[in-house]
């Protein structure tokens, strides 16, 4: 265990000495940081949105499910790649340009996917050139999606003081949890109007945000000269920090991945009724994040470290508790209460790693949880698949031990300085 106040104290010594302030002055006040968060908002919405509005597109189009899950996924492939390869962009592009050819690409992606389903149900494309527009626009979507998150953690980690670092990454995450709330809502008002309004509204927002975020003062550009080696050491997270992360997002895509076949182990409802249930409790568990996130805004952690290992205790208890109950109540309220302690704790690995860069640095802190956050899908949902093949009590078994890993990893690391 480690005393937080005195690393940041350590962290301001050397910071202070070799950073240049942003233009305009010295670091700035918190409400810039707050209204940065902001350009992580289309993102969450889209994520959200395009759930609900999967039905809309498979009844007004000729593409089946397997298709459309098919062209999504197409877009998490260059989001994989996109959420490593605009970090190591940043120092050459800067954190304005970098921010406006994201939302600005977000919104030629969503403009190019509503006027391909327009013209489609127009009757002046084919098939397979609707099929080609709508794949071009979920691979831009990927590219220019992907940026929104690295550069607005980076920029708002350059322009907060480092005691100000968690309320920073704290706001991002609320911000993503609130847009991945009113998501749902969104795309049910606008099918409700029109089943192609949905990608017009999502097109036009981050036009919106660009003007509103046009005044935002831009820190000092990160050194584009760094060696290649430099660079690409500086992608690898301190291990247990990176450990801490990695199994973090193992178990949420783990807790994600189980409750539809848990759900249809508990149930006799038809697959829409699942489909339904399952909106309804990640809105809900957006919703409570939200306010989760709210709490530790105004509640910092004294020390980051014994929060995080409480929060481990809790995810334990919770996936025991997944591994003993048998019933659907009991299902959903862990779920939720397991989504509340995910969503403390990404901030708080995130400030660690954020506190341990310099400040001037704060884009490979972007591409370390770029990096763990791959790495952990990957791992969670593939240990998940493999053990759903035996039975979901191996699947909370291996999320149990997540938990517990957390928890070693916590107790385990020490910071430099």
């Amino acid at each position: 265990m480690y005393d937080y106040q005195m690393q940041t104290i350590i962290i301001q010594s050397n910071v202070g000495a070799t950073t240049e302030a942003p233009k305009g002055g010295n670091l700035v006040d918190d409400t810039q940081v707050r209204r940065l968060s902001w350009a992580v908002g289309p993102m969450g919405l889209s994520q959200s949105a395009m759930l609900v509005y999967l039905p809309l597109l498979v009844s007004n189009t000729d593409l089946d499910y397997q298709h459309w899950a098919q062209l999504f996924a197409a877009g998490m492939l260059t989001y994989l790649v996109g959420a490593i390869a605009w970090p190591l962009l940043l120092p050459r592009l800067g954190h304005r340009r970098m921010l406006w050819i994201g939302l600005g690409g977000f919104a030629i992606s969503m403009m190019l996917f509503g006027a391909t389903l327009w013209m489609r149900d127009s009757g002046v494309l084919t098939r397979d050139e609707n099929l080609m527009g709508l794949i071009l626009s979920r691979l831009l979507y990927g590219v220019f999606a992907s940026s929104l998150l690295p550069v607005t953690q980076s920029w708002s980690a350059q322009l907060s003081q480092p005691q100000q670092r968690l309320a920073a990454f704290s706001r991002i995450s609320q911000q993503l949890a609130l847009s991945r709330a009113l998501g749902p809502i969104l795309a049910a008002a606008a099918g409700w109007l029109h089943w192609l309004l949905l990608p017009v509204l999502l097109a036009l927002l981050p036009l919106i945000l660009i003007t509103k975020l046009a005044g935002s003062p831009e820190p000092t550009r990160p050194n584009s000269q760094l060696a290649l080696g430099k660079t690409l050491r500086g992608l690898i997270p301190p291990p247990w920090l990176g450990v801490i992360a990695i199994a973090t997002t193992a178990i949420a895509s783990s807790l994600q991945f189980q409750l539809s076949p848990a759900l249809a182990v508990l149930t006799s409802a038809s697959a829409e009724h699942i489909s339904l249930t399952i909106a309804l409790l990640m809105t809900a568990a957006a919703a409570l994040s939200v306010i989760g996130h709210r709490l530790q805004i105004r509640h910092p952690a004294p020390n980051p470290m014994l929060r995080q290992l409480w929060i481990a205790a809790l995810l334990v208890t919770c996936t025991l508790g997944l591994l003993l109950s048998h019933n659907l109540w009991g299902l959903c309220a862990i779920a939720l209460l397991m989504s509340l302690g995910l969503a403390w704790l990404t901030p708080l690995y995130s400030t660690s790693l954020s506190l341990g860069q310099h400040q001037n640095q704060q884009h490979l802190v972007a591409a370390q949880l770029g990096l763990t956050h791959i790495l952990g899908h990957l791992l969670g949902l593939s240990v998940t698949a493999v053990a759903m093949a035996q039975s979901l009590s191996c699947v909370y078994i291996w999320m149990t031990i997540l938990g517990m890993i957390i928890a070693i990893a916590n107790l385990s690391h020490q910071p430099e300085g």
